[in-house]
């Protein structure tokens, strides 16, 4: 209830401006927060969709109406602090499992006030439990500050950078974000050995869901590694990573080590002139205890927040499921997706023998070929937005709130073609997003689709 009357206060604010008399403004009021809360107390909002409805004719379809509500929303579980253990059903097929996952309340958690979130992924032969206790120690006091969500790899524990080792992870964060009042701008990755793994790919290929990733003893593995290992790293752009790594721990070649690895990478986000990048070789030191100093790993996270519309942003993948970054989504492909389990085919050049170097050469040309790219650009000032894209042949805009003035017209570029025109900021488009994330801060307010045909569709009317 007491949630109810806060709501019934702010909308209440946001509807008497120039409206309706103050009694029916609050009568108004008072059914949209019950809207609301019926709506945001449902196991999935996101399906909810009559329910969905009613909020929107509540709020009589007006966006500031709904952001007030969605300001203001604290209709979240109430759990004990400490541990607590769930679990979801993820992938399908050979790939489908019972996903284990643990995470920690703070003491005093009552809902009011967004916590940060570190997602951390465990090394072989651990589990979320057993590596939630390390990440205690390594926070420190700090603990008490977060909500640790610590999921246990199902399958085999062996990193394979399938679909499923990815929703163990992102299932679990989004199951959270639904029912803990979270920090959306301070969720962090982290992870040891192959949980260190999955930090770089997490990372990589999903930037705009987390504010930095700390990968420990682990090295970027994707879909077809090595020659993908550092093929993505335009991604890295807007997302702060530190890596840390012992310096001896190496394999016997002509097999690469996480040391090596890292030093590839390293070399790579140079190359790129990503300043968000930062790394720690321990000397000495080998697979075990490459490990931040005491404090330091808080101290960093402390630091840093989620980018929620870079002004500019790239996006490179192979796999279509990859397809969201940002602001911007790929929805057609201009060639079918490659197929790393059968392996890359190519022609070697007339005359040459197939040596290990040739063939590690002809394999990442062909995976450059057939990667989809897309790149986006704000320019606030003229309220513009271009596009370009490769392998692509449809991009859907998600626009975001503040990304631009949508009292203005908007104007975007794609493909060598221009489209200008009015985009409204819709509450239904609006409460559709939040209903799916409860994310207050990247607020999707409209979509546009455009084509390489030329064609620009305004998703949502008002």
């Amino acid at each position: 209830m007491k949630a109810v009357k806060l709501l019934t206060t702010l909308v209440l604010c946001a509807l008497c401006g120039g409206g309706p008399s103050p009694l029916r403004a609050a009568e108004s009021d008072a059914q949209a927060a019950e809207k609301w809360k019926d709506l945001m107390s449902r196991e999935d909002p996101a399906a909810a969709q009559a329910a969905q409805e009613a909020v929107l004719a509540a709020c009589g379809g007006r966006v500031e109406v709904l952001r007030t509500l969605i300001q203001a929303d604290t209709v979240y579980e109430r759990f004990p602090s400490g541990w607590q253990k769930s679990s979801l059903n993820i992938g399908e097929g050979r790939d489908a499992y019972a996903a284990e996952f643990f995470f920690r309340v703070p003491p005093g958690y009552d809902g009011g006030k967004p916590l940060p979130v570190l997602l951390s992924a465990h090394g072989t032969g651990g589990d979320g439990r057993g590596f939630g206790r390390h990440v205690e120690s390594l926070l420190g006091p700090a603990c008490d500050s977060y909500v640790l969500l610590c999921p246990t790899m199902p399958g085999p524990h062996a990193f394979n950078s399938r679909s499923y080792q990815e929703q163990a992870y992102l299932a679990p964060l989004a199951w959270l974000r639904r029912r803990l009042n979270v920090d959306d701008d301070r969720i962090y990755v982290t992870g040891y050995s192959i949980g260190g793994h999955m930090s770089w790919h997490l990372g990589t290929l999903f930037p705009q869901v987390f504010a930095a990733a700390v990968p420990m003893a682990g090295m970027p593995a994707f879909e077809g590694g090595p020659p993908t290992a550092t093929a993505y790293f335009e991604n890295l752009a807007h997302l702060p990573l530190w890596a840390i790594w012992g310096e001896k721990d190496r394999v016997a070649p002509p097999a690469r080590g996480i040391a090596d690895s890292c030093q590839e990478a390293a070399a790579r986000l140079k190359e790129l002139g990503n300043r968000n990048f930062t790394f720690t070789e321990l000397p000495g030191v080998g697979h075990g205890n490459a490990l931040p100093p005491p404090g330091r790993l808080a101290a960093y996270l402390a630091t840093h927040k989620r980018t929620v519309a870079p002004a500019r942003t790239a996006h490179l993948f192979h796999m279509p499921h990859h397809a969201r970054c940002y602001y911007l989504q790929a929805m057609k492909f201009a060639h079918p997706p490659i197929d790393f389990a059968r392996g890359v085919s190519f022609r070697l050049p007339p005359g040459e023998k197939p040596t290990e170097q040739l063939v590690d050469k002809m394999v990442r040309k062909e995976s450059d070929r057939l990667m989809y790219r897309m790149y986006g650009e704000i320019d606030a000032a003229a309220n513009t937005i271009t596009v370009k894209a490769a392998g692509v042949s449809s991009v859907r805009v998600f626009v975001l709130q503040g990304m631009l003035d949508l009292d203005r017209p908007v104007k975007l570029r794609f493909w060598g073609r221009s489209w200008t025109g009015k985009v409204p900021a819709s509450a239904a488009c609006a409460l559709a997003h939040y209903a799916a994330t409860r994310d207050q801060t990247a607020l999707v307010l409209n979509e546009i689709d455009v084509d390489i045909n030329g064609r620009a569709t305004v998703r949502y009317a008002k």
